[in-house]
């Protein structure tokens, strides 16, 4: 009978090499344990980071927007310029308003503080002198933080009828580009409710049954969204030394693995929003803790079953493990092209390396997913402000050249005399002026008819610069009455340029067997001149006699 005899060195042996082995074996399946889950732990609070910073990414680039807008609206000339009573400043209003659903309401306030035009009319008339928007709105660019509707709320419908309407405010200073004196305040109230339609698209569809929960908060730690949090839930207070997620209770019987985001817009003034995240400790890492009981287990049983072979068999096993561990840092350290292959044929280990790799192809997918909603916000972003551009410079077009002529029209002729006449203020450099009127107009119109009166206006409009030098300036003042603007040009030059012109008119057949031709009065400024229209009233005097004395002449 064989006594198993302790001081025997077999025994002695290998009791040691089973105690080595059952230590060693024991502290392998440790670390295993804790760098997996040191990984998922981190990999949990990455995909609620991603997640927070890809609504913040969202909520800053529609705010950043809407702003964007309404200061190149403001800063158009049609806006700039315009008459607010005129209906097609309603019109723009309206077809703005109808670009974004979330406008609530869209209008311009006059200094006063009283809305002298808005889309579907809402509000015309109101004052809203004591609003926040209109008061920061009057002198620089304004962005109101989330506010109830006050003078809206019983005029419009809320797009969530289960919420109260509520409101983000944009207002900007309208300049007049004449005066650059304020004119007026274009004010814009986005509906809130724009928050949800952010949020759903930026979360999975088992985010809920995930247990995640997200806030949006102010700058002072208040709710903004949702709203049946508001009062209810109590969110920590925001730490700028925190990494990027945190485990906290926040007042509650649990905790929380938790990551806060700010909302960092373009914007001129920052609104201090936060986007918090939040799941339950027990559902974020309920994988970690499973995994970790498995494989305590694993490296308890092979500890006593394989005695001598322990430190082999735990390396064998600890390989996997550190490869899989391995490739999780090249993916922190911002790799893609990484597989997590387990090389091994234990199920527990092929379990985390399908995990990781799950987890992994996960963030990255959603992170090539915010880049390609970033791109795209970019591309909407500059095609809106090249539309804007090109309405801008049409625009622009049309406050300057007369539709008919294609000519300089009255306000680019007194632009251009504003500034020869200053320039003869400064350099004692004089200019001339033609004024010309086709003769007998009226009776063009009566005999010929109106179309056949446009077509002569049109041919004297084409004939008149072929005339003229290059540097010479013409317009047409309106009806049969046209002007030239000759710099650095004497009485007597003036005089020959225009006879030149008169002369070619008369000799241009326009219409079969009916001349047409001009009157022009000569003038020049004078040094003596107090504003820059004595010089037209003098040509006009002398048009005025040129008409006397039998048409078709210049006087001088």
């Amino acid at each position: 009978m064989n006594v198993f005899r302790i001081d025997s060195f077999r025994n002695r042996l290998l009791i040691l090499f089973a105690g080595m082995s059952f230590m060693f074996g024991l502290c392998i399946t440790l670390y295993i344990g804790k760098t997996a889950s040191a990984q998922m732990n981190q990999t949990s609070g990455q995909t609620l980071y991603i997640a927070a910073k890809s609504i913040s990414n969202t909520l800053a680039n529609s705010l950043t927007e809407r702003e964007r807008e309404m200061v190149l609206l403001s800063q158009s000339p049609f806006f700039a310029e315009a008459d607010f009573h005129n209906p097609r400043v309603q019109q723009q209003l309206e077809q703005v308003k109808k670009s974004y659903k979330y406008y609530a309401w869209l209008g311009i306030a006059n200094t006063q503080g009283q809305v002298v035009v808005a889309a579907n009319h809402l509000l015309e008339g109101a004052d809203v002198s004591e609003r926040p928007w209109f008061i920061h709105g009057v002198n620089q660019v304004y962005l109101g933080d989330v506010h109830k509707a006050v003078l809206l709320a019983k005029k419009i419908k809320a797009i969530n009828p289960n919420e109260p309407l509520r409101f983000i405010d944009f207002a900007t200073p309208i300049y007049d580009p004449s005066t650059q004196k304020i004119k007026g305040v274009l004010a814009a109230h986005a509906d809130w409710s724009w928050a949800s339609h952010v949020l759903s698209s930026s979360l999975s569809e088992n985010s809920a049954q995930r247990g995640i929960e997200v806030f949006i908060v102010n700058q002072h730690g208040e709710i903004l969204y949702p709203f049946k949090s508001i009062g209810q839930v109590q969110p920590p207070v925001f730490q700028a030394n925190r990494g990027h997620s945190f485990l906290h209770n926040w007042n509650e019987k649990q905790q929380y693995l938790t990551t806060d985001v700010p909302v960092l817009s373009q914007t001129k003034s920052n609104l201090g929003w936060h986007v918090i995240i939040r799941q339950p400790i027990s559902i974020a890492l309920a994988e970690v803790k499973s995994l970790q009981h498995k494989i305590l287990a694993l490296g308890f049983i092979l500890s006593l079953l394989l005695l001598l072979l322990t430190y082999k068999l735990a390396n064998k096993f600890s390989r996997p493990i550190e490869l899989l561990a391995d490739s999780a840092h090249a993916v922190e350290k911002g790799q893609e092209d990484i597989q997590f292959e387990a090389q091994t044929s234990i199920r527990e280990i092929q379990g985390l390396s399908q995990s990781l790799q799950s987890m992994t192809d996960t963030l990255l997918t959603q992170k090539h997913q915010l880049q390609d909603a970033n791109a795209t916000l970019e591309q909407k972003v500059a095609e809106r402000t090249h539309e804007l551009q090109v309405a801008n410079v049409e625009l622009a077009h049309i406050a300057r050249y007369d539709a008919l002529t294609g000519l300089h029209n009255r306000r680019a002729f007194n632009d251009y005399l504003s500034y020869l006449f200053t320039q003869m203020s400064r350099t004692q450099q004089t200019y001339a002026v033609l004024l010309m009127d086709i003769d007998f107009f009226k009776k063009v119109n009566d005999t010929f008819g109106h179309e056949k009166g446009d077509q002569v206006l049109q041919r004297v409009a084409e004939i008149l610069p072929t005339a003229l030098r290059i540097t010479d300036f013409v317009a047409r003042l309106g009806g049969e009455e046209f002007i030239a603007l000759l710099p650095v040009t004497s009485l007597d030059g003036a005089a020959i340029l225009a006879e030149k012109i008169r002369s070619t008119i008369e000799q241009e057949q326009i219409i079969v067997d009916h001349r047409i031709s001009l009157s022009i009065g000569v003038s020049v400024v004078q040094l003596d001149d107090t504003d820059m229209n004595g010089a037209i009233r003098r040509a006009d005097k002398n048009l005025y006699m040129a008409k006397q004395q039998g048409r078709n002449r210049v006087i001088s």
